[in-house]
């Protein structure tokens, strides 16, 4: 969802930018102020080493000896800020380099460092000395270097935390804003994404939407949608009003025909007529009857596409088929010696009467009719109707072509081809899939009708 969500997409945009400047920004500001505290505390050593020099220098050299050696403490203290030592080079001094003074934890051999600064390691303490010479004295201040690392650390935290607290409510105010003004298209789109929502209600609410709240740059598409919606909706319902002024125009002579014709034959049986005769107006009436349910079938069909059904409570499917075999008992006479139902297994189907009425029927009689089974089998297991039969076999390209109008496989067969495109939307208007495969090796059809995962109707004809 949040892959192809313009609003989720813009607030990641923005929250990125956003932390990656802000990273930046607290790396650079991690270097100089690294940088200025090196130097700040490297200009702290220098500076007490000058003072100690200026105060040793004022003291008398001759007094600066063994007396003043005797006299250092020789233990450590690990709590010292600073270290320094001071050294006197002089002629009357039999040693190069004499320490003649050092504080408490200071390490050792600080005099042998080179003038200036330098950082070095002593065991497991890391250290940053400044040594400066001065005639005869040499002085050297020297610092602990996780002084300097635990000071970073916390100007540091004093500067991150509120650094990462802007950026939480900056972050936070970001979301708030792009939602409050992605306000309007959220309604619009879980508006309009309805499963049920009709073409009329869709124009209607698009044309009460004020131009205020739509964003200047999906105006122009709002307002073409309303358009194209309002013009979808007037073509379906004359659509609609033309097909039942049809059937009632249609109905009309059909239904008169058919009374003269059955006349007709009344008075042809009580007359004697020639049976050719008989005969011809017992093909009409047939004839008759099929372009009626011809006509009924357009109906349904046309109903079927242009309306969009709500979801029903589950059904019994026993009652249903037995109707069905009732009816089509009357047509097929034979067709009890061919239909084996396994009454036991048959559940419960997700569906109205009236629409799997109409599957059943137009399934078991494609069965009978096109397919020429001698046998059919109806059961269901783990949900799922299967209804087989031992048919004719359709090739993969006869197979793509079922469900389509006015399909047949055959011009010499009975029938106009609507009767599975008329199961396949009724199911669809339902979230049902018709699909159509071959059974092989042993011939046939299969078909499944599945609904979402868990809830599905497969019907397989073989």
């Amino acid at each position: 969802m949040f892959k192809h969500s313009l609003k989720w997409r813009l607030a990641m945009s923005l929250l990125a930018v956003f932390i990656v400047l802000w990273s930046a920004v607290f790396s650079w500001l991690y270097i100089d102020l690294k940088q200025r505290l090196q130097d700040t505390l490297d200009q702290r050593l220098s500076a007490s080493a000058q003072m100690v020099a200026r105060l040793i220098q004022q003291l008398p050299l001759d007094s600066l000896g063994d007396a003043t050696l005797s006299k250092l403490a020789k233990n450590d203290d690990a709590n010292q800020l600073i270290a320094c030592e001071v050294s006197l080079f002089s002629s009357d001094i039999s040693l190069d380099n004499q320490v003649i003074a050092k504080t408490r934890g200071a390490p050792q051999n600080l005099s042998q460092r080179p003038e200036g600064f330098s950082t070095w390691q002593q065991g497991d303490t890391e250290w940053r000395s400044y040594v400066l010479r001065r005639g005869d004295i040499q002085v050297v201040a020297a610092e602990r270097m996780f002084l300097r690392d635990t000071l970073l650390q916390q100007i540091l935290q004093s500067v991150l935390v509120p650094l990462v607290f802007s950026l939480l409510i900056c972050i936070a105010l970001i979301i708030f804003i792009i939602r409050r003004q992605f306000r309007s298209l959220d309604q619009l789109s879980q508006y309009l994404n309805q499963k049920n929502l009709s073409y009329s209600e869709a124009a209607d609410f698009l044309m009460q939407l004020k131009p205020a709240s739509i964003p200047q740059e999906v105006q122009p598409f709002v307002n073409n949608s309303t358009q194209l919606i309002q013009k979808l909706n007037d073509s379906l319902q004359q659509e609609k009003a033309f097909s039942a002024y049809a059937a009632h125009e249609l109905r009309s002579p059909l239904t008169a025909i058919k009374t003269h014709v059955q006349l007709a034959q009344l008075i042809g049986q009580q007359q004697n007529l020639p049976e050719s005769i008989q005969h011809n107006l017992q093909q009409a009436n047939e004839s008759i009857r099929r372009y009626t349910l011809l006509l009924e079938q357009l109906l349904l069909l046309t109903q079927s596409e242009n309306s969009l059904q709500e979801m029903t409570e589950a059904i019994w499917l026993r009652p249903t088929l037995e109707k069905v075999l009732a009816d089509l008992g009357t047509r097929y006479p034979e067709m009890n010696k061919k239909i084996q139902v396994n009454w036991e297994s048959l559940g419960e189907i997700q569906l109205p009467e009236f629409v799997l009425y109409t599957v059943l029927k137009n399934l078991l009689e494609n069965a009978l009719l096109h397919a020429q089974a001698e046998q059919i089998w109806i059961s269901m297991h783990s949900g799922c109707l299967v209804i087989e039969d031992n048919g004719q076999q359709l090739t993969a390209e006869d197979i793509q072509h079922l469900g389509q109008r006015f399909w047949r496989k055959s011009a010499q067969q009975h029938g106009h081809g609507l009767g599975l495109a008329l199961t396949a939307n009724l199911l669809k208007q339902y979230g049902y899939q018709l699909s159509f495969n071959a059974r092989r090796p042993y011939g046939g059809l299969s078909i499944e009708i599945k609904y979402g995962v868990s809830k599905r109707l497969c019907c397989t004809k073989i």
